[in-house]
């Protein structure tokens, strides 16, 4: 039996997939994520055979918990899912590791599995390499599809190069935009834009504000273990919630 995991952030998908799974007679589903961070725990708590991860998740998405599984003691095969091509096809097909593109069809489903059975014998450090290989690859496709956004000014759309970011928040039901060109506003959610942008520079440090880590100034600790983050080239004081601290903690290495 193939010891396998689902990761998907939302419910109705994780859900499908598994029913769909369950009509293989060689998987076991062991355990199921509904983020990153409970799909790393999963790993090290159960080290399964196989997970099926998706790519787009709040917080920390698949692309980046395949990087940090590919450092730790176990590492299992990986399907990423994903609704967006612009993570498929090429770099995918190249580097040999497999990929399902939702909606997910039982067939697309079938080769993947015939796909995956013939790998459980290959050689561990040759997958390794195409797996890093591949992370290595869609960090430089991420980065370049993520070098600008368009913003609206004056009933214009201006292209925004996403590093002239500071913050972003909800304003009258809004989502705007302060940058170092000035304040805009977008046609997307927090959750939408925090989607679009490179998840290793910005973070969701509250329901309300989306930051650039890189523009962090001073962190000041605040009360119940939250923070307050000055940012710079602004004067507004942006708080870490309590919810998020633990995450924001480890990313800017505070003991």
């Amino acid at each position: 039996m193939i010891r396998t995991v689902v990761v998907d952030d939302e419910m109705p998908a994780r859900e499908e997939l598994i029913y769909i799974l369950q009509g293989f007679k060689n998987i076991d589903i062991i355990g199921e994520a509904s983020h990153g961070m409970e799909a790393l725990e999963l790993n090290r708590k159960l080290k399964p055979d196989l997970v099926f991860l998706d790519i787009q998740m709040p917080k920390i998405n698949g692309i980046d918990v395949a990087r940090v599984i590919l450092k730790e003691s176990h590492i299992p095969l990986i399907v990423f899912v994903t609704a967006f091509e612009k993570y498929a096809v090429e770099a995918f097909d190249v580097n040999a590791i497999d990929y399902i593109l939702k909606p997910i069809s039982e067939d697309r489903l079938a080769k993947t599995m015939d796909k995956i059975v013939n790998n459980l014998g290959i050689d561990k450090d040759e997958y390794y390499a195409k797996l890093d290989k591949l992370l290595l690859d869609l960090n430089a496709k991420e980065m370049e599809f993520n070098k600008r956004i368009s913003v609206y000014s004056n009933g214009k759309l201006i292209p925004l190069d996403t590093k002239d970011i500071i913050y972003a928040t909800v304003e009258d039901k809004n989502t705007v935009i302060i940058s170092k060109k000035g304040k805009f506003q977008i046609n997307y959610t927090l959750g939408q834009l925090f989607n679009k942008l490179n998840s290793t520079s910005f973070f969701r440090s509250h329901k309300s504000y989306l930051i650039n880590l890189d523009l962090i100034e001073v962190i000041e600790p605040w009360f119940n273990s939250t923070f307050n983050v000055k940012l710079k080239n602004v004067n507004e004081i942006i708080p870490v919630s309590r919810s998020q601290s633990k995450e924001f903690k480890k990313i800017m290495n505070i003991e």
